[in-house]
Formats: C-alpha cells, structure tokens, sequence
C-alpha cells in the first residue's frame, strides 16, 4: 500500500507570532532532527480523523474511508490495517493494557476490537449499536451507577445524546438527551481524583460545558454545566489529579482559537484562557500533571503548560507544507524521564500524511526531534 500522492518531507518551521507575543514562553521551534528520517507507511484513507496512544509502542489511527490502522513506533512501521466500519471512523479509544480497542463511526456505531480481531482482520467482539448519528466522543468509566457496578462505556453524539454502554452485552444502560447538546468531546475524570463520584467532562456545540456524575446516573442530568464562551470547544482533557479541564476551541483567526481552562473544584470556574492559533485546534493531550499538546489546522503543534496556559515551545509543518493543517494528535507518554512520542495526522493539498515526533523530556520546552514521516 502506498499514498495516493507523493509526500514531500515535512521539517521545522520559523518560530511564529505566539511564541514571540508570549511573554513567559520561550517559544522554541522544532526541526526535523539529525540524522535520517524513518519512513511510515501512508494511510489510504483521504483524511485521518482520529489518533490515540495504543499500548506501550503503539498508535491506532482511523480514517474518514473507515480504515483503522496500528503503528509500532519504535519500529517505525505499519502492524496492520482493517475495514473497522462502512462509513468514516470519528474516534479510537484505546483500553487499559493496550490490548483491546474501540472505534466509533459517523455511522452512530461503536465496535470494540481485542487484539486477535485487530491482528486478523476478524469481526469486532462487541458492538454498540444505538446513536441515530454520528459518535463524537467516547471514553471508560469506572464504577457507574448506586452499586458502583464496575467499568462501562460512555458516549456521545451528533445526535444530542450521551449513552451508557453495557461493555458485555453491548447494550445501552442510561441515555439522556439534551435539545442541542451536540457532543464534540468527553473525557472522565481519572478514578479517585474525585472522592465518591465518577465523572465525565462534556463539551458541546451548544457553547455549554457539563460534568456528568455516572453514580448519580445520565438520567437525572449533568451535574454541573456552565457556558463556556462564545466559541465551539472542539477538543479537551482532564488534568490527572483531576483539579481542572483544559478545552481547545475551533475558529478561523487568532481570538476564536483559544485553550481555556476550567476548575473542576469549584463549578466550571473558568481559570485561564490564551488564544494560541490561527485555526482550529483539532487535538488537545495533557502529557503530565502540568503540561499538554495541541494540534490545530494552522499547522502547528503546541506545548503548553497548564493549568495558567502558557506556551512553551511549538512545531510547525514547515514552509514545504505550508498550507497544510494538522487534523488528529495522538500521545504516547514516555517512560525513565524521557518524554512523550506523538503520532500527528495532517491534510493539505498534496494529500494526507503522518509525522512521528519525540521529546527530549517531559517539560516539552525542547523542541520535539522528528523520528519518521509519510
């Protein structure tokens, strides 16, 4: 399998407006590296969606054509592909121990696929079927309902909803359905971070931020919702204390693209907010207690620390590939002090193509050391 369009290499770019605007950043720029670069084999689909960390060496990609792809990226190469669903693939979420996998499609399905299926190309070994459209956002929660009744799946949708997913049977547990409440992310909070609640941050089209306590139950509603400004949050994560919710936004100048950040401990307090691109910021990954990723259209990737949002260094597409923007971003934290791996989907009018990236350390105040591309 080769790409649908020759790829040029992809290096550094300059350092750009935010990085010299921040004052409290030292707004370091990347390049390609020493040395060679590997080579990873190019997606067939004509955009990546989605990305995640799979495993301790691996990273799951999905495709809008419904491809599912697994990388190895020590190896530096492709492990295998499947035909995971009929329509495009939205999101991959990958399962403690990094040996099962679920996809969601724009189809409203979610498939879940253990390591036998991903490797043989086999059917998945559950299903969910039940969004009338499009699943956004996915992710396990631990201890659902009065009993504590154990983990679960929760998702959200295009279709207003949020549903509660038996991960045996496949069946639905709790739904709840707000007027306009079109999902765009969801992420729980870590287990324990809150004392006597599972919870799980949502963001919305509808411009509202909601927290949604399993135990409780989605029926009886969010348990904390605020509006969260005038721009769409797109993309978020959960601090792993649990402390507060950083949200990446989507726009088309400088004052729409904005990582705000949010309090946990106190209402959906807004903390900080830092516009940090000049489009929208597809991918948003804390990499530690205090610090984060981002990836957005303008193509640039973005290290912050948070929670008072602050810039700290970035990597560009490079003037090669100038207008080429990044659409997915997928984190693999790093183990013995070094720092994290990221796999980074991007599209342009040459195509669709992947960057393999590394960082000296967990700071991420060094710029990332360019391991493989497409």
């Amino acid at each position: 399998m080769g790409c649908k369009q020759s790829r040029g290499d992809t290096g550094g770019g300059g350092r750009s407006a935010y990085a010299a605007a921040d004052e409290g950043g030292s707004g370091a720029s990347s390049s390609s590296g020493n040395g060679p670069l590997g080579r990873l084999e190019c997606p067939t689909d004509d955009y990546v969606s989605n990305i995640c960390g799979f495993g301790e060496r691996h990273f799951a990609v999905g495709g809008v054509d419904g491809w599912l792809y697994q990388y190895d990226w020590q190896k530096m190469c492709l492990v295998n592909k499947l035909k995971a669903h009929k329509k495009a693939v939205s999101r991959v979420l990958a399962c403690p121990g990094g040996q099962s996998l679920f996809s969601s499609s724009t189809d409203g399905a979610v498939a879940l696929w253990r390591h036998d299926e991903l490797m043989s190309g086999g059917d998945p070994a559950q299903t969910f079927q039940g969004h009338l459209m499009a699943v956004s956002a996915l992710d396990l929660v631990d201890d659902w309902g009065d009993a504590g009744s154990g983990q679960a799946l929760v998702t959200g949708s295009r279709d207003c909803s949020l549903r509660l997913w038996d991960l045996e049977t496949g069946r639905t547990l709790q739904q709840n359905k707000i007027l306009r409440n079109v999902v765009t992310a969801l992420r729980r909070v870590p287990a324990g971070a809150r004392a006597g609640a599972s919870a799980v941050v949502q963001a919305s089209e509808d411009l509202q931020l909601r927290v949604w306590d399993v135990r409780v139950g989605l029926t009886k509603g969010p348990s904390m919702a605020v509006g969260a400004g005038p721009n769409v949050l797109l993309c978020l994560d959960v601090a792993q204390d649990g402390s507060w919710v950083a949200c990446g936004s989507k726009g088309f100048s400088r004052e729409n693209c904005e990582v705000k950040v949010f309090d946990l401990r106190s209402g959906l307090k807004e903390l900080y907010s830092m516009p940090c691109a000049d489009q929208t910021l597809e991918a948003l990954k804390c990499t530690g207690p205090d610090r984060c990723l981002t990836a957005s259209k303008d193509g640039h990737l973005r290290a912050l620390a948070l929670p008072e949002a602050r810039l700290i260094s970035e990597h560009s597409k490079g003037s090669s590939s100038a207008a080429a923007g990044y659409t997915a971003l997928g984190v693999s934290t790093g183990s013995n002090g070094s720092g994290p791996v990221a796999m980074a989907a991007w599209a342009g009018p040459e195509g669709v193509g992947l960057e393999l990236l590394a960082w000296p350390d967990a700071s991420l105040e060094s710029a990332p050391k360019m391991r493989a591309t497409t």
